[in-house]
C-alpha cells in the first residue's frame, strides 16, 4: 500500500502533469495573430522612447513601447531594406540564402512565412515586395501611393483581417512602411506614385529650427534642412502606426494579435545606409502581446538582431524551429530571462541593386564597441551609393570640404575607407576616431575579429579564407572576384525575370 507521503507525492504529479497538459491545450488553442511593422531607413534614436532629440516626434511608436516591451540594443544585419527583411523572414544570413542584394531568396529550408503558412496562417504583405514567399494578399507600392497614403493602412488592414476572419484563419501581416525613405516629405514624390492627392501630409511638419542633426554628420544648412523633411516623414510613419493600432483594436483582435515594430536600418545618409557603423545597423524594436508581455519592459542589456526574429516569432505561436535557422528566439529575454551570448552582434554589406560596383563589408559590434573590415578599399577606389550620392546633404559636405579641413577629412573617409575600423563608442559614440591601430585595444580588437572568424566558419561564408589573412591581397582579390561573378550571375537572373 502506499504511504500518505507518497500518495500526496503521486498526487501532486498527476495535478502538476494536468496543468502543464491545460497549459499547453490554452496556448495551442486559437493561435495568436501577428502584425509585423516596418519602416523604411528609421534611424534608432529617431523614435522618442529611444530618447529622441526631437520632442514628441513618435507619440504612437511610445504608446506601442509603453504597452509592451522595448528592446534597447536592437540591430539588422545589413543596411539595405530588400536584403534586410529577407534575413527578418528566413532566420538566416544574406550569404546563406544569396540575397546579398535585391534577388530572391534561395531557401535553405522553410522560412517564417512557409511555416505559418503551413500552421494554417493567412499570410499578407504591404508594399516592399518580398519574392518567392506563399503571400495570400500582396499589396504592392503602387497601390498605396508608395506607402505615403496614411489611412490606406486602415484600409488595407481591414480587408486582409476580414479574409482571413471569413477562412477562420489567424493572420500573420508584414505592413511595411515606406517613410521615412527617400524622397523625404517636402522634396518630391517617389516615381511610383500616381495621385499626388493620396501622399498625406504629416500630422506635425518640422522645421529645421525644430529638429537636431545627427552627430556623424556636419550641421551644415542643406543638412539639417534635409534631416527636418526626414523629421517629417518620420512622424507620417507613427501616424501610419496610429491607424493600424487603431484598426486592430476596433476589430476587436488586441488581446490576441503579437504586434511588433522594426526598422530596416538606418536613416539614408553618410555613414549609416548601405554602411556598417553603429549608425547603420541599431534600430528601433517594439513588442506587444497582451497578457503574454509584461507592459513597460525595457531589455537594456541584451543585444537581439533580425536574425532572430523568425525563430523567436515561432516560438511566440507554438511552431517548432527548424535547426538549419541560424538566429535564436529572444522570446526567453521577454519572458525575463538572460541569455549567453548576448553581447555582440554581427552585420555585413555587400552591393546595392543591380550592381557589380561591390564595397563588401562585415563588422562585430557590441554595446561599446565596433570592428569594421573592408576588403574592397585600397586606397583609391571610391564609394558609390545609389541612394544617397545625389543628396543634398552630400552634396553639400562635398561643397563645404572645398573651405573646412574637418569636413574634406570627413569626405575623404567616406570616399575611401581604410580596410580595417575600430571604434570606442563610451567615448566617440560617432565613430570619427579610428583606434585600430591603437596598442591600448589590441586584445579586444583580437578576440573581436576571432568572433567574426569563428562566425564565418560556423556560417560557411566564402570570406572565412580571407578572414584569416585579412590583408592578403591575393585571397582579397579572390573574393572579390568570386562576388563579382556572383553578382554578374544574379543581374543576368534578374533580367530573365528569374
Amino acid at each position: 500500500m502506499l504511504t500518505r507521503l507518497k500518495m500526496m507525492f503521486l498526487l501532486f504529479a498527476v495535478y502538476a502533469s494536468l496543468m502543464a497538459w491545460a497549459v499547453e491545450q490554452s496556448y495551442a488553442g486559437p493561435r495568436p495573430n501577428i502584425l509585423f511593422m516596418t519602416a523604411d531607413d528609421m534611424h534608432w534614436d529617431s523614435v522618442g522612447v529611444y530618447n529622441s532629440p526631437v520632442e514628441g516626434i513618435t507619440p504612437n511608436l511610445d504608446r506601442l513601447a509603453n504597452e509592451g516591451f522595448m528592446f534597447r540594443h536592437a540591430y539588422v544585419q545589413i543596411a539595405i531594406c530588400t536584403p534586410s527583411r529577407q534575413v527578418m523572414l528566413s532566420g538566416n544570413h544574406s550569404h546563406q540564402t544569396m540575397t546579398r542584394c535585391f534577388t530572391p531568396v534561395e531557401r535553405i529550408g522553410p522560412t517564417l512565412p512557409d511555416l505559418l503558412k503551413q500552421n494554417n496562417y493567412f499570410l499578407a504583405n504591404i508594399n516592399k515586395r518580398q519574392n518567392h514567399y506563399p503571400w495570400d494578399i500582396q499589396i504592392d507600392e503602387e497601390e498605396s501611393a508608395c506607402g505615403r497614403d496614411v489611412s490606406f493602412y486602415d484600409t488595407a488592414l481591414t480587408r486582409i483581417i476580414n479574409e482571413a476572419r471569413a477562412l477562420d484563419k489567424p493572420f500573420f501581416i508584414m505592413a511595411n512602411m515606406n517613410d521615412p525613405h527617400r524622397p523625404f516629405h517636402g522634396a518630391g514624390l517617389p516615381r511610383k506614385v500616381k495621385d499626388q492627392r493620396r501622399v498625406s501630409v504629416p500630422s506635425h511638419v518640422y522645421t529645421p529650427e525644430e529638429v537636431t542633426v545627427p552627430g556623424f554628420l556636419p550641421d551644415l544648412p542643406e543638412v539639417r534642412r534635409e534631416v527636418a523633411e526626414y523629421y517629417s516623414s518620420v512622424r507620417r510613419a507613427d501616424d501610419c502606426v496610429r491607424v493600424m493600432l487603431e484598426t486592430i483594436e476596433d476589430l476587436g483582435l488586441r488581446d490576441n494579435t503579437i504586434v511588433l515594430f522594426m526598422s530596416d536600418h538606418g536613416i539614408s545618409m553618410p555613414f549609416s545606409k548601405i554602411n556598417c557603423y553603429r549608425a547603420s545597423l541599431r534600430v528601433p524594436l517594439l513588442f506587444r502581446w497582451p497578457g503574454r508581455i509584461k507592459p513597460q519592459s525595457i531589455e537594456e542589456q541584451q543585444m537581439v538582431s533580425a536574425i532572430d526574429l523568425a525563430p523567436t516569432l515561432l516560438e511566440m505561436v507554438g511552431i517548432d524551429i527548424p535547426g538549419h535557422m541560424a538566429g535564436r528566439s529572444f522570446f526567453p529575454i521577454m519572458r525575463g530571462q538572460q541569455q549567453k551570448d548576448r553581447d555582440f552582434i554581427i552585420g555585413y554589406y555587400y552591393r546595392n541593386l543591380r550592381q557589380t560596383n561591390m564595397f563588401p563589408t562585415f563588422t562585430i559590434q557590441t554595446r561599446e564597441q565596433a570592428y569594421i573590415y573592408n576588403p574592397w578599399s585600397n586606397g583609391s577606389k571610391e564609394v558609390h551609393n545609389s541612394d544617397y550620392t545625389h543628396s543634398r546633404t552630400l552634396a553639400a559636405m562635398w561643397s563645404r570640404a572645398e573651405t573646412d579641413h574637418a569636413v574634406k577629412r570627413r569626405v575623404d573617409f567616406h570616399k575611401f575607407r581604410v580596410i580595417e575600423e575600430f571604434y570606442d563608442y563610451s567615448g566617440d559614440p560617432y565613430a570619427f576616431e579610428n583606434l585600430v591601430h591603437d596598442m591600448r585595444y589590441q586584445s579586444e580588437i583580437a578576440k573581436m575579429k576571432k568572433k567574426l572568424q569563428a562566425w564565418m566558419d560556423q556560417t560557411d561564408h566564402p570570406a572565412a579564407a580571407l578572414m584569416k589573412q585579412p590583408h592578403n591581397r591575393e585571397r582579397i582579390d579572390q573574393y572579390m572576384q568570386y562576388e563579382f561573378e556572383n553578382a554578374q550571375k544574379q543581374i543576368e537572373e534578374l533580367k530573365q525575370g528569374r
